[in-house]
């Protein structure tokens, strides 16, 4: 396990699908990145996958839960959603927010997503204008992860 506590100011974006992976990601964050830092909690939605009403009220319930489990950290929040395909909208929403920092799942939810986001970390760790921390995904023969666990291994830090 590696574990730094980075202290600085700036803003770290957090993108999250939900799984497990993101999940853990999202936690290692806000256990290690202190200081004056905004943690931006991004989902990006399938623009052609359903009802939006009924999408966006699913995503404010895993945010409401997150939220909970954040407030404990003491950390400066922030949750967005946005549609459109992951690594583009990720890597342009790191340049709009001028984010210092993208600290991500390497692995989706499902076997299928897994093969996907693997391409999508990647485009992102290759595109992205700033530094990547990309987190393995949980053991899938073990308990789902959740917030409450840990500990979380650094596969990769890239500074393009």
């Amino acid at each position: 396990m590696t574990t730094t506590n980075t202290t600085k100011s700036g803003t770290v974006l957090c993108p999250t699908d939900f799984s497990p992976s993101s999940e853990k990601a999202l936690l290692h964050a806000a256990e290690t990145l202190t200081g004056n830092l905004e943690l931006i909690v991004l989902h990006v939605g399938d623009t052609g996958k359903g009802d939006r009403g009924t999408m966006l009220k699913e995503h404010l319930h895993h945010f409401s839960s997150y939220s909970d489990i954040l407030s404990a950290y003491g950390c400066n929040v922030r949750f967005a959603i946005e549609y459109g395909s992951p690594a583009t909208t990720i890597i342009d929403y790191a340049r709009k927010t001028g984010a210092s920092m993208i600290v991500m799942g390497s692995h989706g939810a499902s076997d299928i997503r897994r093969l996907l986001v693997g391409s999508t970390t990647e485009t992102i760790m290759r595109h992205a204008p700033c530094p990547v921390l990309v987190l393995r995904s949980p053991d899938s023969n073990t308990k789902s992860a959740s917030l409450h666990q840990e500990p979380v291994e650094v596969l990769s830090i890239t500074n393009d």
